[in-house]
């Protein structure tokens, strides 16, 4: 059995990373003994990382010669997995359907058993994207989604291909206990020491307010003069600002470090940076952290985040994986898959929208959700254990009947 899995943009984002080595849990698991083939630029280390073997091909590669390595093996593999986060949506550019849409027409001239694995639909509004995301979807045999909604939208635009409603494959991601080596690692690249790890508070923040949301064109492609008073705009000042008075308030609180944990690695994305931003305003910098070295594994990352006592989530997979790795969890959700997940886990009531941190009460808000946590952790850890081990269970069921077809 030899499978191919076109993930997103997994040797840059964590957050990718973490449904990649949940796509290949479940591939595993169905089919025990496959071949396993991804796509990377670092095809070496996210072998070592991910126990599979990679093509040496970026998967947002638009070379000739990418192309053709990818159709190879697209050729040769008995199917191909395209997985990924939220790719099919509108409000960050359409350029990207377009791209996706050719794509996979060249991917179905060359194998048919194309599967969608898990992916979320985001926020789309104009009529041109969604009739590119149904052709796109079309050429899919089964199209698997992490969420109602996201079926639910596929169905009014009027998708032909079969869909299921299942979860975010994060969720079977494995979590290590940090060993020696990795804390060595974690101390030489960010200062912090196993003891003050220990209790911490984990926050996994991402930019927002900052783009012109719909354009054709990605805003990392955006040149920077033509980006104008946006990438400073007066409500992504006043985010980061009540970001560093809520991190000032949590070590005041709890007495403890913070340590921030980017998700995203491009610069374009720039979640260290923003980590570093936030951070300069606040009065507590000695005792904050960003764990920005690429030198981790998906599952000791996740490792290193179960050490934390609680977790301050607006990049939504920092927050998954937190729960899988049993650490209470507020969200601050800029699209619906974070409010989406949140009510799948059974945690909706910690969930809000990232425009209330532009409201006078933002703060004592969400000290209030840390609050409730901290005082109920016991509780929510066993519910969050619970949450997981059922949405396991519903991904390889799922997972199976979206590939029963495969042999």
């Amino acid at each position: 059995m030899r499978v191919l899995i076109h993930n997103s943009d997994s040797p840059h984002n964590r957050g990718d990373r973490a449904i990649l080595a949940g796509n290949i849990e479940l591939a595993r698991r169905r089919w025990p003994g496959a071949e396993i083939v991804s796509l990377s630029q670092y095809p070496e280390r996210d072998a070592a990382w991910f126990g599979i073997r990679f093509l040496p091909v970026s998967p947002y590669s638009t070379g000739i010669g990418d192309m053709l390595r990818l159709l190879r093996a697209a050729r040769g593999a008995d199917v191909v997995l395209w997985g990924g986060g939220e790719i099919l949506k509108d409000y960050t550019n359409k350029l990207g359907l377009v791209y996706w849409l050719l794509k996979l027409v060249l991917l179905r001239l060359v194998n048919r058993q194309v599967i969608g694995a898990f992916q979320g639909i985001g926020p789309t509004s104009a009529d041109v994207s969604k009739r590119l995301i149904r052709a796109t979807v079309d050429l899919t045999s089964v199209f698997i989604v992490r969420d109602d909604e996201s079926r639910e939208k596929l169905r009014s635009w009027g998708v032909r291909t079969p869909v299921i409603s299942s979860f975010d494959p994060a969720v079977v991601g494995t979590v290590t206990t940090p060993d020696a080596d990795v804390l060595a690692r974690l101390e030489r690249t960010t200062g912090l020491v196993a003891e003050r790890l220990d209790g911490s508070i984990g926050i996994g923040v991402r930019r927002w307010f900052h783009y012109k949301r719909s354009g054709w064109i990605p805003f990392r492609f955006v040149p920077a003069r033509l980006r104008g008073s946006q990438a400073e705009s007066a409500e992504l000042a006043t985010y980061r600002a009540a970001l560093a008075e809520l991190v000032d308030r949590v070590v005041d609180r709890w007495d403890a470090d913070v340590v921030f944990y980017p998700m995203h690695m491009e610069a374009s994305e720039g979640d260290a940076a923003f980590a570093r931003e936030v951070i300069a305003r606040m009065r507590h910098a000695d005792r904050a952290f960003v764990v920005d070295a690429d030198e981790f594994s998906p599952a000791e990352y996740a490792g290193l985040m179960s050490r934390s006592r609680l977790f301050i989530a607006s990049r939504l997979h920092s927050a998954i994986v937190a729960t899988i790795a049993g650490v209470p969890a507020t969200v601050l959700y800029y699209v619906d898959k974070g409010r989406l997940f949140f009510e799948q886990i059974g945690m909706q009531r910690y969930a809000r929208p990232i425009e209330q941190s532009l409201e006078p009460t933002f703060v004592e808000d969400v000290l209030a959700s840390l609050e409730d946590l901290d005082e109920h952790r016991d509780q929510v850890v066993a519910d969050l254990a619970a949450g997981v081990a059922s949405m396991t269970e519903r991904l390889q069921a799922d997972f199976a009947e979206g590939t029963e077809g495969v042999r």
